[in-house]
């Protein structure tokens, strides 16, 4: 307790972050991460656009175009366009 006193940190605050659970939306976005990884190493002219469509047209997870462009942009990946 000293520690979060000196630091001026709430006990509160650390409790919260300490039993912390990632979101149902978090998990999901991490979950398709890898998804979009193997499509975009499968075809790398394909943009967001393209494997967004990809994934509606499969039976893997569906995917919008603007998380698509979401995750590329974590991953770092760009179309070879």
């Amino acid at each position: 307790m000293r520690i979060l006193s000196a630091l001026k940190i709430k006990p509160s605050t650390y409790y919260n972050w300490r039993h912390w659970q990632p979101s149902r939306q978090e998990k999901r976005r991490e979950s398709l991460k890898p998804y979009i990884l193997d499509v975009w190493k499968t075809f790398k002219f394909y943009g967001y656009r393209r494997i967004a469509a990809y994934s509606q047209q499969t039976d893997g997870p569906k995917v919008s175009e603007y998380m698509t462009l979401k995750l590329m942009r974590e991953l770092g990946i760009k179309s070879r366009m």
